[in-house]
């Protein structure tokens, strides 16, 4: 009965959140056994319910089931309220397109007949309404980044499950190691205390893949929560819990390509679904060549259509049923989740048309969601021609923004080299003149390190003053810093993606039944870090608390900087009554600011205070900065 545990999975939506879960579990799982067989017309629908109001009055349906082409096959819907259209559209066998219109916000439940052949079913399909949208992304948010194998184990009975190509092993660096939904769950009082307030989980729908299946990015069923990581009802809890501690949710989509098990690719709706090949034809990963006025054509289709690896094939974004299809699904989830924001995976790679198609979509759904697109490109232009800005011709730039790793790759080059005329900290001076191709530069997304990148602290060389001058400038600095688990206990892997997503130390506590031993120490704890460890927690802290003290001045100040002098890079965010300067020393010898040299702001007659230190500081006094360190400053005037 392949298809009625992916039915059972899917069926509770966010506004069943509040409800007692094992009685709306028991339900759906009834609903189910009495509804489908393998021997009936239509074995599975996506999306599996649907939501009144988001955006349109219309849904695709696309059914799974015995359909055939030649053998005639009737669908109806006797339900007052609605229209079922089939638009006969031509698709493979075994699969069925259905356009459903909802003319009547009221109807919950629509009954489907089929009819093909000697066979007859009548299925339901529930409608809801639809829910309240989540809190907005701000310019003053802290974003959190986990990948959830790797966090915390909430529960070893999803470990290994049957069924599932790939089971956890510790030893396995590449491997699934057991993190999961609740373990997440448990720690939200550890996340909280540390000042985030935006949560973006790496993709946690199934990777029903034979290895390396546990970070997500290998989708081989769109609507289905991978059980290795919890049920359905577990994560849906989870994102109210988060939605109740004032987290909001980040939702990680990817478009441009899935695992290479998922039956939608085993065998496609239409022939033309995936890019496919004679040999197997790997993307060349230069985001330039869509950028480059001189690039060679076949080397920008190669960009666009070549496979993101041998178990990746890159899904044809032109086609538009698999336009419908993914923007549905988008849909789908943020209302099942309450979600604030998308991130949208390897973002350049997909098609332009369908990412125009899809923004205005989800705008039109949720019209104060955010949405932010990976861009991992080396030069600012190309980074910028994907978010909105000069470059405002290409239709993708209906994204918010973009992940910023101008800045990341640009500040780690700063602080590992003397500070001179264009070196050091005046790279981040010329970096920040850059901003006028942007429209928006404060909501870009700014990092010091990632899920694919060498840990920040060491990239630093493990120095705790670079790595504090680096995360005082992501944090006062236009944009949203984005923490990636473990940042904040100066983890410091390098090397293989397995190695920089180690295991959060504290998330596997005990002995776990593969054969791996569980650590003993529990970062989640004050008692649990070494005084370093403890030193940089609250540090992160301190800061993440300034953007929440002053959120509107981050969300609606001006911001200027000062030509770095003596190494010394000088930035102000402002408004007509107070401002904050934020001043980091690279130099070895100790610094010391003249408020005259800023004749642009009213410093020298404003009330000031020390924001990391909580001491006032006399008006119109020289800020003193120690050597390789950074002071912030409040002025009101």
């Amino acid at each position: 009965m392949k298809y009625f545990f992916l039915l059972c999975v899917h069926t509770l939506p966010h506004t069943q959140v509040h409800m007692k879960l094992s009685h709306t579990i028991s339900s759906i799982c009834a609903f189910i056994c009495i509804s489908f067989s393998q021997a009936q017309v239509i074995q599975r629908i996506d999306p599996p319910h649907w939501y009144h109001k988001l955006g349109s009055d219309t849904v695709e349906l696309l059914c799974y089931g015995t359909m055939k082409a030649g053998v005639p096959a009737e669908f109806s819907s006797s339900t007052a309220g609605v229209a079922l259209i089939d638009p006969h559209t031509q698709v493979e066998d075994g699969y069925k397109i259905l356009r459903l219109v909802l003319k009547d916000t009221a109807v919950h439940t629509i009954q489907i007949q089929c009819r093909q052949g000697k066979q007859k079913q009548t299925l339901q399909y529930k409608v809801y309404p639809k829910p309240k949208f989540g809190e907005k992304i701000t310019a003053s948010d802290v974003m959190y980044l986990i990948m959830p194998d790797r966090f915390a184990n909430g529960d070893a009975r999803n470990d290994s499950i049957a069924g599932m190509k790939e089971g956890a092993h510790r030893k396995k660096e590449d491997g699934r190691h057991g993190g999961d939904i609740p373990g997440i769950t448990q720690h939200l009082s550890y996340i909280k205390s540390l000042g985030v307030t935006s949560l973006w989980l790496t993709p946690v729908v199934e990777n029903n893949q034979p290895r390396q299946s546990y970070h997500g990015y290998a989708c081989t069923d769109h609507y289905r929560v991978d059980p290795r990581f919890g049920s359905a009802a577990q994560y849906l809890a989870f994102t109210s819990a988060c939605q109740t501690v004032g987290i909001k949710i980040v939702l990680d989509m990817v478009y441009n390509h899935c695992g290479s098990e998922h039956s939608l690719y085993k065998k496609p709706v239409q022939a033309d679904w995936f890019h496919r090949f004679d040999t197997f034809t790997r993307s060349n990963y230069r985001i330039t060549a869509l950028t480059d006025p001189y690039a060679a054509p076949s080397e920008q289709v190669k960009m666009l259509n070549g496979w993101f690896d041998h178990h990746m094939p890159d899904i044809n974004q032109s086609n538009p049923l698999v336009q419908q299809y993914l923007i549905q699904n988008t849909l789908w989830w943020m209302a099942q989740t309450g979600a604030s924001a998308i991130r949208i995976d390897t973002y350049p790679y997909s098609d332009a048309g369908f990412l125009e198609q899809l923004g205005k979509r989800v705008k039109a759904a949720f019209p104060e969601s955010f949405i932010f697109g990976e861009t991992w490109e080396h030069s600012l232009v190309s980074q910028a021609h994907f978010a909105p800005g000069v470059f405002e011709t290409q239709p993708t730039s209906t994204a918010d923004a973009v992940t910023d790793f101008q800045t990341c790759f640009t500040l780690q080059q700063a602080l590992n080299e003397p500070f001179g005329w264009n070196t050091g900290l005046s790279r981040l001076y010329y970096l920040n003149a850059g901003d006028k191709v942007y429209s928006n530069p404060k909501y870009l997304v700014t990092f010091g390190d990632n899920h694919d990148l060498n840990r920040m602290h060491a990239q630093y060389g493990r120095n705790m003053a670079k790595t504090k001058m680096a995360l005082a400038y992501l944090f006062m600095n236009r944009g949203i810093p984005c923490v990636f688990y473990g940042t904040e206990i100066l983890m410091d892997d390098t090397g293989a993606h397995g190695a920089i997503r180690r295991d959060f130390p504290g998330g596997f506590i005990g002995g776990w039944e593969a054969g791996f031993a569980g650590e003993t120490k529990d970062a989640f704890t004050p008692e649990g870090r070494n005084a370093m460890e403890q030193h940089s927690f609250n540090y992160i802290r301190d800061l993440a608390n300034i953007r929440a003290a002053y959120a509107p001045l981050f969300e609606e100040g001006k911001r200027m900087q000062y030509i770095p002098n003596q190494g010394v890079y000088r930035g102000f965010i402002y408004n007509d009554s107070m401002a904050i300067g934020y001043f980091i020393n690279q130099s070895a010898t100790s610094q010391h600011l003249d408020l005259r040299e800023f004749p642009d702001l009213r410093l020298q007659d404003a009330e000031q205070m020390d924001l990391m230190g909580g001491t006032p500081i006399l008006k119109g006094s020289v800020v003193h900065i120690a050597p390789e360190s950074v002071t912030i400053v409040l002025f009101r005037y």
